[in-house]
């Protein structure tokens, strides 16, 4: 992890399903909000590393478990957290945590991000149609705003 005033990277140095050979391996940048602090991710990870330290002895991984002893949180745990915010949050439960790389995908190809950026970012190569074929998902445009669903509720 390289940190920098403007922003944080993360380089991902095992191999992953997208890696092959003479293929730079993935990374990717969270911006340093300066007008945000308390929602800037980059600053909330950097909390997270620091309050971790301590914790993660030898340990460089960058999630660690929360129980001792505190070992590296493997993929499975971490889905399931991701999973267990998903439900705290409302969503339904057979959303998963790879469903999240389908609704950010989807969602910034909806709000018009380019379709090789978004390819990039998540690990495709320019040529790859795994985006189109099976990431691209409809986004429905909400019918109500948030007011509306309370004061309808709250008439009835």
């Amino acid at each position: 992890m390289t940190v920098s005033k403007s922003n944080v990277i993360i380089k991902i140095s095992e191999q992953i399903k997208t890696s092959r050979v003479g293929v730079a391996q993935p990374s990717f940048s969270l911006p340093l909000f300066k007008e945000r602090k308390g929602t800037c991710v980059a600053r909330v990870l950097l909390k997270y590393v620091k309050r971790t330290k301590v914790l993660r002895g030898n340990e460089d991984y960058l999630f660690i478990t929360f129980k001792r002893p505190y070992y590296r949180a493997t993929a499975q745990s971490i889905s399931r957290w991701i999973r267990c915010c998903l439900v705290e949050a409302g969503i339904d439960p057979k959303y998963t945590a790879h469903s999240t790389r389908h609704a950010a995908t989807s969602a910034a190809e909806a709000r018009g991000l380019d379709v090789n950026i978004i390819k990039s970012t998540a690990g495709w190569s320019a040529s790859s149609q795994v985006f189109a074929k099976f990431y691209k998902r409809p986004i429905e445009p909400r019918k109500e705003s948030f007011v509306e669903v309370l004061f309808n509720q709250q008439g009835e």
